[in-house]
């Protein structure tokens, strides 16, 4: 395990080996300016998994250790605020999902069907632990990240002390597949995607669908955040990643292979906090109450004015 910070003089000597043939300047121009408004420099690692595939993690604060797994297109840096709120009482571990930010692309990828998926994600988190020599920990997770917040405790319930989900968690039911989702799904159109270009006016409308309007237009979303997510869909792979690792969603729908089913959720006997904002788009409170009510030690929090991030909409500077 190597520890390493910014080398804002020699990005491409620090970063070596992790996104190969990509300027990555501009993002991590964007990426200290979004910690730095905080007055953070987050500790980093290189975390070798047994794949031999290496994961970019972020660190901040004292305390229980907790595994942040972020959502769609995003990474690690997307918890900034969260991050920021708990380091007093929490080590914040940040990771940036194989294929997203820094991290190495998703091994034996592209991962096409629920059951490579589910494989993939039952590993990820206990294999991070191993690296950072962790018995166990919590998992904080939200959207794409619940689904592997959920399999990890599925499969190794002894590797997680609880759960916090922030959000619909991807692998429970939506209440609607947002139109852009269902359509993004077929392999021409997911090509067409990851060339077109990529804009503010785009970041807000794709966010905006999935719940975080409130967020977008209340500028809780600000310019630093917003900048940092151009440099990363524009200058790393994870915008291409994203798009062809993709088990959950068809033209149709949700991919019912990739749910969760009832008897494995009986295994996450853990606790569990559901922080739920809800105006969450991608499903509401019904779905919510359903959720929590196959989950053997759950509690929910419905997040008020709050959408698909709510830790975005609560938290001000």
């Amino acid at each position: 395990m190597i520890v390493w910070v910014y080398d804002a003089g020699n990005a491409t000597k620090v970063l070596e080996g992790f996104v190969v043939g990509k300027d990555l300047s501009e993002f991590l121009a964007a990426e200290r300016s979004l910690w730095s408004r905080f007055g953070i420099t987050p500790v980093e690692r290189r975390l070798r998994l047994r794949t031999g595939n290496e994961v970019r993690c972020q660190e901040i604060g004292a305390g229980p250790p907790v595994v942040f797994v972020h959502g769609v297109t995003v990474a690690g840096s997307s918890w900034v605020l969260l991050a920021d709120a708990l380091k007093d009482g929490v080590r914040c571990i940040l990771i940036d999902r194989p294929g997203c930010g820094l991290s190495d692309p998703v091994p034996d990828g592209p991962l096409r069907t629920p059951t490579e998926f589910k494989r993939f994600a039952e590993e990820l988190v206990p294999d991070v632990l191993d690296s950072l020599e962790l018995d166990a920990a919590a998992i904080a997770c939200t959207s794409m990240g619940g689904f592997f917040g959920f399999r990890t405790a599925i499969a190794h319930p002894e590797r997680v002390t609880r759960i916090v989900e922030y959000s619909w968690a991807m692998g429970t039911p939506m209440r609607k597949v947002p139109v852009m989702m269902r359509l993004g799904s077929p392999a021409p159109m997911k090509a067409l995607m990851v060339r077109m270009p990529i804009n503010a006016r785009a970041v807000r409308l794709m966010f905006k669908q999935v719940g975080m309007k409130r967020a977008i237009e209340s500028g809780t979303f600000d310019d630093d955040m917003m900048a940092w997510t151009l440099a990363l869909m524009k200058h790393t792979e994870t915008l291409k990643s994203e798009n062809d690792n993709n088990a959950f969603i068809t033209l149709r729908g949700e991919n019912p292979d990739a749910l969760f089913t009832d008897d494995e959720l009986l295994r996450v006997d853990m606790p569990v906090l559901l922080l739920w904002g809800d105006e969450d788009r991608m499903a509401g409170e019904h779905e919510a109450r359903v959720f929590a009510s196959r989950l053997p030690d759950a509690t929910l929090e419905l997040v008020r004015r709050a959408g698909h991030a709510p830790w975005i909409d609560e938290l001000r500077y």
